[in-house]
């Protein structure tokens, strides 16, 4: 072997150290960086796409499956890989799934400080808030009310700023938005309807909606059904969260469990 191509060699070998390097080092994903994240389990089924953020448990398991794609990181002390699912790199302690598995990045626990995971405390109001079917308000000022039901194909309107509830729920084609920049706490649960949708008056300022639910219990605390659309951050972290089948969300989701639908689509544009 000649001088140069034992140097060669040399270079070779530090190239792929340094790379090994880079890799072991690349950081685990901040709070803000998550599209999905759970303090327990999540579940991205079959054929649905987490197009931007990362996605990760605190304290159990991330589970893709069949088709599922998540173009970010995917982090969790578990992951478990259905047929052709697909994550970016992958920070765990144990992995499994198809026969050809990703590189599994050690990270140190907790994922996400538990000191920013807790529950947010709300104060609804005494008086309900209430639209009919088939209609419309001009934007409601920030306040606190107990139970909001928006009808079927109605409209209401947020005009911004600061807003406390005791429930929230959207029926079948109906719409929430915020005109500006609003805050959102439910002391119970959220129940968004199939094809409704819930958040920022524009999509692409979903950062600007902040929902925090802190409802508790065994039921799921925020269920968006299918084909829903919603464009906020919701910060659920001791309660379950659905996502339904074939949706479109552009924010966040922190839950107690995360379940997104099949062919559901996500976008990170978190408010944390």
């Amino acid at each position: 072997m000649t001088r140069s191509s034992r140097a060669c060699r040399a270079c070779l070998a530090a190239l792929l150290v340094a790379g090994v390097a880079r890799a072991q080092t690349r950081p685990v994903p901040e709070l803000a960086d998550y599209a999905v994240l759970g303090v327990g389990d999540v579940t991205i089924r079959a054929e649905s796409r987490v197009a931007s953020g990362a996605v990760g448990s605190v304290g159990g398991t991330v589970r893709l499956g069949r088709q599922a794609r998540v173009a970010n990181v995917v982090a969790a002390p578990t992951g478990r890989l259905g047929p052709k699912a697909h994550g970016g790199t992958v920070f765990c302690h144990f992995v499994n799934g198809p026969p050809t598995l990703p590189t599994c990045n050690a990270f140190v626990d907790p994922l996400v400080d538990p000191a920013l995971l807790a529950p947010v405390a709300v104060a609804p109001g005494a008086s309900d808030l209430r639209l009919p079917p088939h209609t419309g308000t001009a934007p409601v000022p920030a306040g606190s009310f107990r139970d909001v039901t928006v009808g079927r194909g109605s409209v209401l309107q947020l005009y911004g700023g600061t807003y406390a509830m005791a429930s929230l729920h959207v029926r079948r084609h109906g719409r929430v938005v915020c005109a500006t920049e609003c805050r959102i706490g439910v002391l119970g649960t959220v129940a968004v309807g199939p094809e409704a949708a819930l958040g920022a008056l524009a999509p692409l300022r979903s950062n600007l909606v902040r929902i925090d639910v802190a409802g508790t219990g065994p039921l799921p605390v925020f269920v968006a059904r299918a084909r829903a659309d919603v464009s906020a951050t919701v910060f659920a972290p001791a309660g379950d969260v659905i996502i339904g089948p074939l949706g479109s969300y552009r924010g966040a989701v922190v839950g107690r469990t995360v379940v997104v639908g099949p062919g559901a689509t996500v976008r990170a544009d978190s408010a944390l």
